[in-house]
Parts: C-alpha cells; structure tokens; sequence
C-alpha cells in the first residue's frame, strides 16, 4: 500500500496543497516501521488514509482514533503521535495489572468531517458512519476475535451516534465521547439501548471551561452523551486519575476545546489527548479494562 502513496507523489500533476498532505503521512510511515497504511483514497476535497498501530491482525483490542472537523491529512502528525502514545500506553497499562494483551490503534482518517458550518447538520457523520461500519466489517474478517473500541472527539462523536442510529455499530464493544458535538435523539436511544442490553460500554467526558462542543449541539443532534442513560460520565478538569504503570496519580485539567496539547505566545494549552490529562489517563484505564476482558489471542 505504501507502494500507492510513492506513485501518488511521482505524479507530476499533484496539486501543491495534495502533495503536502501526502509527504506528511509519508514522513509518519517512514518514521515508524510498525506503522501500516490500512488504505489511501485520492478524493475530493483532499485524499483520506487509514493508518495502523501495532499487529491488527493478532490484537485483543483495536482501537479506531477518530479525529473532528476542519481536520485532515495535514494534521496527520499530531494525531499519529496520538494513536502511537495511546496503543503503548494501553499496552503498558495491561502489563502493570500482570494481564498483557496485545492492542492495535487505527488512526481513521478515512472521512471528511466537514466545517464548523456543517457540522450543525449530520451528514457528513451519516456519511463517516457508513465509511467506518464497512472498514470495521473487513476488519472483523481478518481478525474475528478482537474487541473493538471507538475513541471519538468533538463531531466524530455524531458519527459514533449515527453508527447506532443505523443500526451498524454492533460490533463496537467500547466507545468514548470526547467533547461532544452532541448525537440526535434517535442515536441517543439508540446508544441507550445498546448499553442497556450490555452490548455497548460508552464513557462520555467533557471539559468545564470547553464553550465549543456545546456549540454543536445547537444543531440537528442536540443530546449530549454524558445525558444518554447508562453511560459512563469521567472527569477531565484535574484530579485523581489511574496511572498507567499501577495506582493513581494527579491528571492536569484539559483547557478550551483542542484535541492535542498546543504551545503559543500566551503559553501552554491542554488538549483532550495530553498523555498528562485526567481525561486522557482515564481512558487509558478504561481501554485497558476492555483489552484485558477481551479473550487473550
């Protein structure tokens, strides 16, 4: 696959924008020999790739990293380092509890997520959701056994919502709803449903100084899934945490609405990902807890 990339960048006809896209996945699978492009798609408005972390095909657990709006292959760096720092410290955090497990994360860049516009609307996540069922059906045909588990941000959590209001989620096992963009209220039944049938464990979290995600749920999918009955509610604003190597430890407050950590004039701002956050080390507990209930390969 990697193979299609080079020839994509041989082409002399690349759009500059296109072509700096490309470069950047390249230099990322290039970087990290374990690092696996799952799939390239040359569309319109700008090429899509999924990327893997660790052994899919022997994982107990995958783990799909879905990203949010105005967001695409030119951010791919920041949330590779974020797949790779995820898959290791789940991976690490099974082996302090004495249950090592093999784990995989898939950086699913294989949608357009849209702008702050139509993000209000959920087409765009009607559309992702449906791209996503079919790559979880061809994974589930190379490995049948693995848990899998959605770690979704912002308006990836609509997709999260459509998934089950379409009744294509079923083999989710474990999802996230980070900083929602809010799910329409026939996926926040449907989610519901799911959960109280014990075919769904859903966390749901979001930061107290965050005034974006509240601004998605303005639109067509108003339910916030921190309200969906059964879920799973944590805290991300500072506080006890689990620490990844056994124990508990003091995650930092996440700040605004950002995904990953950024630094500017004004200093250094916390993003959902931070592998110092409350939030982030939470869920990494909670991964865990889902590799270590998959059955070991």
């Amino acid at each position: 696959m990697i193979d299609d990339l080079r020839a994509e960048l041989a082409r002399t006809d690349l759009p500059p924008v296109t072509e700096q896209k490309l470069r950047k996945l390249l230099a990322v699978l290039e970087k990290d020999s374990q690092a696996r492009l799952e799939s390239l798609a040359m569309v319109d408005p700008g090429p899509h790739a999924v990327v893997s972390f660790g052994d899919v095909e022997a994982a107990d657990l995958v783990i799909f990293l879905l990203h949010g709006i105005d967001t695409d292959l030119a951010h791919f760096p920041e949330w590779a380092d974020a797949a790779q720092r995820l898959c290791i410290d789940v991976i690490r955090s099974c082996v302090a509890r004495g249950e090592p497990r093999n784990v995989a994360v898939i950086a699913w860049f294989a949608w357009d997520s849209g702008t702050h516009v139509s993000a209000l609307a959920t087409k765009h996540a009607t559309v992702g959701a449906a791209r996503l069922a079919v790559d979880i059906d061809r994974l589930e045909r190379r490995n049948p056994r693995a848990r899998i588990a959605l770690a979704t941000y912002s308006y990836s959590s609509t997709l999260l919502g459509e998934l089950f209001a379409m009744n294509i989620g079923e083999d989710v096992h474990t999802a996230f709803s980070i900083a929602s963009a809010g799910v329409t209220h026939a996926a926040g039944v449907a989610l519901a449903e799911a959960v109280a049938r014990g075919d769904l464990v859903l966390y749901a979290t979001e930061g107290a100084n965050d005034s974006i995600a509240p601004l998605g749920r303005l639109g067509q999918h108003p339910v916030d899934p921190r309200d969906i009955p059964g879920a799973i509610v944590y805290e991300c604003d500072g506080g006890e945490a689990p620490a990844i190597g056994g124990g508990f430890t003091v995650g930092i407050a996440v700040e605004g609405h950002a995904s990953q950590t950024t630094t500017d004039e004004h200093g250094r701002h916390i993003g959902y990902y931070d592998e110092h956050a409350q939030g982030y080390l939470t869920m990494v507990a909670r991964l865990a807890d889902a590799a270590i209930g998959a059955p070991a390969h």
